[in-house]
């Protein structure tokens, strides 16, 4: 099945693509990532949520939701337009970068997208429903996006980038930003 993946990938990255194709890319991943993947998240977190009877304030759900949509939303505009501006390429399977990119967000970790992301999906959750829901979606993408990176993306990485990925991997942690040098 990776091969399959890869070889698809492979060759999107060797075609040449236009400016509306990449934006339309953007497009789709968005609507995609900050609309369809956080309201199924939401979903799921209300159905499960029903069992778990914890009562959080709303002045700490609202507290914490509100700086974490902004974390979140600021961390997936900086790696999106680091990957644009350096690897010439968005985020989108079938648009990706023409080169690593190891600068930026991604300096502090392997997947600044993902965290961007999780991040987000825990302050929708949590102010459009409870800090139960919010935690709900954000294990949900953890799961759903760590499994991706580990499973697809990272062998694709070593595919089309080979040591200079595997380099990058050993010196830069995957989700939690390393705020200090080694």
């Amino acid at each position: 099945m990776f091969e399959k993946y890869s070889d698809t990938l492979l060759a999107f990255m060797k075609r040449k693509t236009s400016l509306p194709y990449h934006l339309i890319s953007l497009a789709v991943g968005t609507i995609f990532f900050l609309l369809i993947l956080p309201s199924a998240f939401f979903g799921i977190g209300l159905l499960i949520s029903r069992d778990i009877p914890i009562q959080w304030p709303r002045w700490l759900e609202i507290g914490l939701a509100c700086p974490t949509i902004l974390l979140g939303l600021f961390f997936l505009a900086w790696a999106t337009l680091t990957q644009w501006r350096i690897g010439q390429g968005t985020p989108a399977p079938n648009a990706p970068t023409q080169r690593l990119v190891v600068a930026g967000p991604y300096k502090l970790c392997r997947n600044p997208i993902q965290l961007g992301a999780v991040l987000y999906y825990w302050g929708i959750g949590s102010l459009l429903g409870n800090l139960t829901i919010g935690i709900i979606c954000l294990v949900l993408g953890l799961i759903i996006g760590s499994g991706y990176h580990k499973y697809f993306e990272e062998k694709e990485l070593v595919v089309r980038f080979g040591e200079e990925y595997l380099a990058y991997k050993r010196e830069t942690p995957f989700l939690i930003p390393r705020l200090w040098n080694r």
